[in-house]
């Protein structure tokens, strides 16, 4: 039931297929839609604005300057073992965020809907998408998409395209956790093992 819920759910965001993202984002890149929602959900729990900051690669002067102008701010944020979490209200406020770890050089922070890290600043650019672009959804998910494809087009398996994605072949629970979102959209019939990405290579 819950499963059939969640599947009407990224099927029918809008009557049609045209203004879903999910699905055009999918169809254009050759990736399974729901594979790209299960990764969102994964990388931001669906939140656009998310701006994830890795800990362990932060100075204490970097950690001091940053939770002093999040608490300035009252911009709301959860530490874990790995990340500092940054959850923005708005916009506006997300793009702050952004122009203040750009602009004092913080070395691995991902943005927005599908986490995309600032290491690809200079793809981005030949892109013309700024890393403010980034906090746009449907931006998000192109730059994504066309990150993920990449992945498969070099390791060609599920498993691995998916991992290479998190930025980790060996050692990595992500396409574990992955699998456990899709599986919640896929039919009873599907497994996680059909073709997730069918474009032709």
């Amino acid at each position: 039931m819950i499963r059939a819920f969640w599947l009407l759910m990224l099927l029918m965001f809008s009557a049609q297929a045209a203004t879903n993202m999910w699905i055009r984002t999918g169809e254009a890149y050759g990736i399974e839609p729901r594979l790209l929602y299960a990764i969102s959900k994964v990388e931001s729990n669906l939140d656009p604005l998310v701006i994830s900051v890795n800990y362990t690669k932060l100075t204490k002067i970097q950690r001091d300057k940053l939770y002093i102008m999040l608490q300035n701010s009252r911009i709301p944020y959860n530490t874990y073992t790995k990340v500092v979490e940054i959850h923005s209200r708005n916009s506006a406020q997300a793009k702050g965020v952004v122009d203040f770890l750009d602009y004092y050089r913080y070395p691995s922070f991902d943005i927005g809907l599908m986490q995309i890290n600032n290491m690809h600043k200079d793809v981005l650019k030949g892109m013309n998408v700024s890393l403010h672009g980034l906090l746009n959804e449907d931006t998000n998910l192109n730059v994504a998409a066309g990150i993920l494809w990449e992945c498969y087009k070099k390791h060609r398996s599920n498993d691995k395209a998916i991992n290479a994605y998190n930025g980790a072949l060996v050692g990595n629970s992500y396409y574990a956790k992955v699998s456990t979102e899709l599986q919640k959209l896929l039919l009873p019939h599907e497994n996680d093992s059909k073709r997730l990405f069918y474009r032709v290579l």
